[in-house]
């Protein structure tokens, strides 16, 4: 049998953390099935091949909108290449456990790693496949103590639903990998020649995963090179949109609808989805809206102080190059494909709306990693409730009034932070707009407030003479390798 052949990555940088526990399943006694999963583009067929590429590796991919006869008869094929037996090709299948137990059957003995690329396409989204694993699993393949077999998917809500929790695979030698964006440390590894500055616009621009970033790696300004990969005829930016939903999910035309309607807002509640997609607000929206958040695509949030089951709970984008793809380039398209810009691409993108929106995302950023902030200011030990804060009647008062992230913790202090992303350093003017905040908070329990100030360039002097903030937090801070240990 011949082994899949990987091409060391010398540049690949990155997933310590992901190698070490890859690393540490591998080395354990018995067999073992692992299943990893995570949206297009993160990374997983990168760190499985770089991480086994010592084991002899059999690498079985399935193939979009093929039917499962159809996805059967290419796994023999390459099954065929692998054993250098053409005739396997030729051999008629018709279930999933004839193909499994020809593969069982060479791979009886050795350290072997029989990885499957891309499950939901094998499966065709349907249940055959992980039942026929069980099958041969517990006949064949745990019988060869040094077998790994890798079930690695881009569909989070299929590898969740129909094999993480599959009762066909309960309790056999199981390891789970969800495999999430690079931080802004290992997003700096990819960057090498950039300022931390210019590090951090495209991590909130594209957000932390490794092929947008690797685009935006080269010799140039960030900011030129993603108005290049964004604006021009043929742009990956501009097309990336569309092939992000052939591997994440299925074709439900609902997915496109509800992120297309929050494109629109910076947040939406379950009514307002549902009202404006005429949509009935039921299991079947439930389903959809959860497919979405396990992609990382949107996620919801609720005042820190309710639950999320709340009917205050609002939805939002938080993937970061949707949130830019939809501000930024989806009106353009036209002009993008008739070239208007090919002669300067920067025209496109209006740095003063630009610098506005990194605001927002800078937002979302610090929501998403509040236990790095919470470890910056030294708390992180200390059981906390987090969010923002907002309520009825400030919706209905001050409509676009809320507090972006407010720790309510157990050793009796609140800590609220004001978060500021701008082209010069926060002066005191945001005094009086925070004192507005903390004047619509209740505190009934008198908790200590700790005013946080979490911005890019920090106070400038005027700021800093009035000692108004307890604490500050820069975009440098969050390069500290500990924080995200």
């Amino acid at each position: 049998m011949k082994s899949y052949q990987v091409t060391e990555n010398e540049n690949f940088v990155g997933r310590e953390p992901e190698q070490n526990q890859l690393h540490e399943i591998s080395t354990k006694q018995g067999s073992k099935i692992l299943i990893v999963y995570g949206r297009r583009r993160v990374g997983k067929t990168e760190l499985l091949e770089q991480t086994f590429c010592d084991r002899y590796l059999l690498k079985f991919e399935g193939r979009e909108n093929l039917p499962q006869h159809d996805q059967m008869k290419f796994v023999m094929r390459q099954l065929a290449e692998y054993a250098d037996e053409p005739l396997l090709s030729r051999v008629a299948v018709d279930d999933w456990v004839e193909v499994l137990k020809e593969i069982a059957k060479r791979t009886q003995d050795g350290v072997w790693t029989v990885y499957f690329e891309e499950v939901q396409w094998l499966a065709d989204y349907k249940t055959d496949f992980v039942t026929a694993l069980k099958y041969v699993w517990d006949n064949f393949f745990r019988h060869n103590k040094e077998m790994l077999i890798i079930l690695c998917g881009s569909s989070p809500s299929f590898m969740i639903n129909s094999v993480v929790k599959s009762k066909a695979l309960y309790n056999r030698s199981q390891y789970e990998i969800p495999l999430k964006e690079l931080n802004v440390l290992e997003a700096k590894e990819m960057l090498p020649t950039c300022s931390l500055q210019e590090v951090f616009d495209a991590y909130l621009t594209v957000g932390g995963l490794p092929e947008y970033l690797k685009r935006l790696n080269t010799r140039q300004s960030v900011y030129l090179t993603l108005c290049k990969e964004s604006f021009l005829p043929g742009a990956f930016f501009a097309s990336e949109y569309e092939k992000i939903f052939t591997s994440s999910l299925s074709s439900n035309k609902h997915y496109k609808q509800i992120i297309a309607y929050l494109s629109n807002q910076r947040f939406a509640s379950r009514n307002e989805i549902t009202g404006h997609l005429q949509l009935r607000s039921g299991g079947a929206l439930s389903s959809e809206l959860s497919d979405l958040e396990l992609c990382g695509f949107i996620d919801h949030y609720s005042p820190y102080q309710l639950s999320s089951r709340s009917h205050l709970v609002r939805y939002c984008i938080v993937d970061a190059y949707m949130q830019f793809y939809f501000r930024f380039i989806e009106p353009n398209l036209k002009a993008i494909s008739n070239g208007d810009f090919r002669s300067n691409p920067l025209h496109a993108l209006n740095m003063s709306a630009y610098q506005q929106w990194l605001g927002y995302s800078f937002e979302r950023f610090c929501r998403k990693f509040h236990r790095q902030v919470a470890t910056l200011l030294g708390f992180q030990a200390v059981k906390y409730r987090v969010g923002p804060y907002f309520s009825r009647k400030t919706s209905v008062e001050e409509p676009g009034f809320q507090i972006d992230l407010l720790f309510d913790r157990d050793d009796k202090v609140m800590t609220i932070c004001e978060i500021k992303y701008s082209q010069t350093p926060t002066s005191s003017k945001v005094i009086d707009e925070f004192e507005k905040k903390l004047q619509a908070l209740p505190n009934t329990d008198k908790k200590t407030i700790q005013r946080v100030l979490i911005s890019n360039l920090g106070m400038d002097a005027s700021l800093e003479r009035r000692a108004y903030f307890d604490a500050s937090i820069r975009v440098d801070d969050f390069f500290k390798p500990h924080i995200w240990m």
